[in-house]
């Protein structure tokens, strides 16, 4: 291998030096390379006491202290420590930390091909190569030392020496025949820096040479990113003489940016650092992007919840494909998987290539509990590769999916079904689902075979439980209520001429907006004041009248308030099917008014289990329903009884919920991560990904703070691209 000097400039900043010349010593054979350290007229006089004490100390090392006799900054200082060496060098800053074997594996990279000029390794913070977030800062990973995050680094690593338009400065290796060829860093353009590498490196292309990065070395780098009014003058400067000099260049480093095709690497080191760190959860949902109803606030919370025990990774179909959002902490990340599931029926049971892609799932993230919170999208084959690799696998029910595609039950979408004569499954499946065939026994018979197989069922309803078990009283089911952290209320509604009826959530037909159409225009009796806190799928319900008013979307948190300053005393829950949970009823409940609700569902039955209000058959009619709410009005004592329960009532907390999954969670083994083939999916990923984009990306690029770090200015043209945020895929 050939001789290399390691040369560091030195401007004050002590401990960091310190620091930074510790790990040099420790981690470097000083006995064949050399350290050339040159002090650029620090102004701390500490700096000089320290180089001498240094040297003596290192004297049968290969050490030389320099001392510049007029402050040259970065670019001249560094242009007299490559003249000094006749070596290979590797240009190192004060505030840097390397780890073991550092050197070494950088020559070895930089010798591993023809046309090598530059080489750059992997860093925390050095804009091009960061890791594991690319382009930006990234704080080392909590208790985790350099040398232990070398070793991550150094043990997923792909060994691919990938090409970057330019080298950083931070570390930057150069052989000594490219110095020969292209000359020192350019003093007289850039004077006291910013700018140099990039010139440097553009220069080295023009003669056929590469930057490379060595992607199994990483160098912590401390370097503050906030700038002066007067440096960042200087920076944007330069940046317009780099663009003026190489205008081809510039237009290749921003279409590398933009698709950053190395991107894989970081992520690759992301999920290494914690797959093994916890256990991990598989959650299967069949939305995860724009769903927000009553299954993913679950799934939140849990997540939320429980992300310090354990790592969870969301699977979902998206795109044609299957997306995993994992969760490491307060981190996230994300792998996509151009699965091409062809559908061969209307409802598919089972899939070759899913089952295959759960494998690579399950043994690439060391998964060890699959819990699923809905099948849509997904295939039988899951519990399949579970009990295959021995993960625990857990299901929650939160409808009625597993009993009918219909999901919620309702016949012809208007009724309640599982009680109805006369009922023709076919005519409801092909109206709703456009199958042509009453698949209801086959579909349910498989469903048991399929729900026996799990270790854990749950439900999050008494109701629930008892309608499931109805159909398959051979399965052992759960019943976890969902926790939800919600601050009671003590507003109590004050007694006034106008008895004021709140209608909360989305006005559909099957959460009572049909019913509540035909009170208003029904309606005559001027007491009663109706309201909706909520979206509506009826026009008719968007336009104020005399007895009623349409409050539009809420935020959640303000709910409470807004029926106080409403004057609310009574809220209506006319579901048409029994609701698995509803937390819009709980919502209902923190803010301390009292319910009226059809007697069906999880809701109902907190109802009348707490005294929360008033339940009445699911048929009654029109004058009925006024009647019963005129009777709530007029009985003060009753309405009085039904407050005071509120008082004693607790609303079940997420923190109590999570008690009872860490229960069930923990019968699971841990299991250990494929590196390689975790190493491949992710490299996979990126190959078909060059063209993805994001919002991080875009407020990235296009940051002052991005620019100035970079010390390169995007195109016009290239912000245009990045600020579309193109999101479709190479296929």
């Amino acid at each position: 291998m050939k001789k290399c000097d390691v040369i560091v400039p030195i401007y004050n900043a002590l401990d960091a030096l310190k620091e930074c010349l510790e790990s040099v010593v420790k981690n470097t054979d000083l006995s064949v390379c050399g350290l050339i350290l040159i002090n650029d007229c620090s102004t701390d006089k500490n700096i000089d006491k320290y180089l001498k004490d240094f040297e003596k100390k290192n004297k049968d090392k290969n050490v030389t202290v320099l001392e510049n006799e007029v402050n040259l900054g970065f670019v001249g200082t560094v242009n007299r420590g490559m003249e000094y060496s006749k070596n290979d060098v590797l240009l190192l800053n004060s505030d840097t930390v390397v780890g073991k074997d550092w050197l070494k594996k950088i020559q070895e990279c930089a010798y591993s091909m023809e046309k090598v000029a530059t080489v750059t390794p992997l860093s925390n913070n050095a804009t091009l190569v960061s890791v594991p977030d690319g382009l930006q800062r990234n704080e080392l990973p909590v208790n985790i030392s350099v040398d232990e995050y070398n070793e991550i680094v150094e043990k997923c690593s792909y060994h691919d020496y990938p090409e970057v338009p330019t080298a950083h400065g931070f570390c930057m290796y150069i052989k000594r025949g490219v110095l020969d060829l292209v000359g020192y860093f350019d003093e007289k353009t850039f004077e006291r820096g910013y700018g140099e590498e990039n010139d440097f490196s553009f220069r080295c292309l023009d003669y056929g040479y590469r930057n490379i990065v060595c992607d199994d070395v990483i160098v912590f780098h401390k370097e503050s990113q906030s700038f002066s009014s007067e440096r960042e003058k200087v920076i944007q400067d330069h940046l317009k003489k780099l663009e003026n000099r190489y205008p081809e260049y510039k237009l290749y480093l921003d279409d590398w940016c933009k698709r950053f095709p190395i991107e894989y690497i970081g992520k690759n080191i992301d999920y290494s650092m914690h797959l093994g760190v916890k256990k991990n959860v598989l959650v299967l949902i069949h939305d995860w992007k724009t769903n927000t109803g009553g299954t993913t606030l679950h799934v939140k919370d849990l997540i939320k919840g429980l992300n310090d025990i354990y790592n969870f990774h969301v699977l979902f179909p998206d795109d044609g494909g299957y997306r995993i959002h994992s969760y490491f902490g307060d981190r996230e990340n994300e792998i996509y998987f151009p699965v091409a599931i062809e559908r061969m029926n209307m409802f598919p049971r089972y899939h070759q290539e899913y089952k295959k892609m759960l494998e690579d799932i399950v043994l690439s993230l060391g998964i060890d509990i699959i819990h699923i919170h809905h099948m849509i999208g997904h295939y039988f084959d899951v519990i399949d590769v579970a009990k295959e690799y021995q993960v625990y696998s857990v299901i929650t029910l939160h409808d009625f999916y597993s009993l009918c595609p219909t999901v919620n039950l309702l016949y012809c979408g208007e009724n309640f079904c599982m009680n109805l004569e006369n009922k023709d499954c076919k005519k409801c499946l092909s109206l709703t689902k456009k199958i042509n065939h009453d698949i209801i026994s086959d579909w349910r018979n498989d469903w048991n075979v399929f729900l026996k197989k799990f270790d854990k069922i749950i439900v999050p309803s008494m109701d629930t439980k008892r309608r499931i078990l109805e159909i398959y009283p051979d399965i052992s089911i759960e019943d976890i209520e969902h926790g939800i952290e919600l601050e009671k209320n003590e507003y109590s509604p004050l007694a006034n001429d106008i008895f004021n009826v709140a209608f909360v959530g989305v006005m559909s037909h099957h959460k009572g907006g049909s019913i509540l159409v035909s009170l208003l225009k029904k309606h005559i009796n001027k007491k009663i004041k109706f309201h909706v806190f909520g979206k509506s799928e009826f026009k008719y319900l968007t336009k104020n009248r005399s007895n009623y008013v349409f409050h539009g979307r809420y935020n959640r948190d303000d709910l409470s308030k807004l029926l106080s300053e409403n004057h609310i005393h009574l809220i209506c829950f006319f579901q048409i099917w029994p609701e698995t949970y509803s937390y819009t009823l709980n919502e209902a409940v923190a803010s301390g008014i009292p319910v009226l609700s059809f007697d069906i569902g999880a809701g109902a039955e907190r109802v009348k289990k707490y005294h929360l209000g008033w339940t009445i058959p699911i048929d009654t009619n029109l004058s009925d329903i006024e009647k019963k709410i005129m009777d709530i009005y007029s009985d003060k004592d009753g309405y009085n009884d039904v407050i005071e329960s509120f008082q004693n009532y607790k609303i079940k907390t997420v923190q109590e919920m999570i008690s009872e999954y860490s229960c069930i969670y923990q019968h699971s083994s841990f299991s250990k991560f494929d590196q390689d083939k975790l190493k491949l999916i992710v490299k996979q990923e990126k190959m078909v990904d060059l063209v993805g984009s994001n919002e991080e990306l875009n407020a990235i690029l296009n940051s002052t703070k991005w620019r100035l770090v970079n010390k390169v200015k995007f195109s016009p043209k290239f912000v245009k691209m990045v600020r579309g945020v193109i999101s479709k895929r190479r296929r």
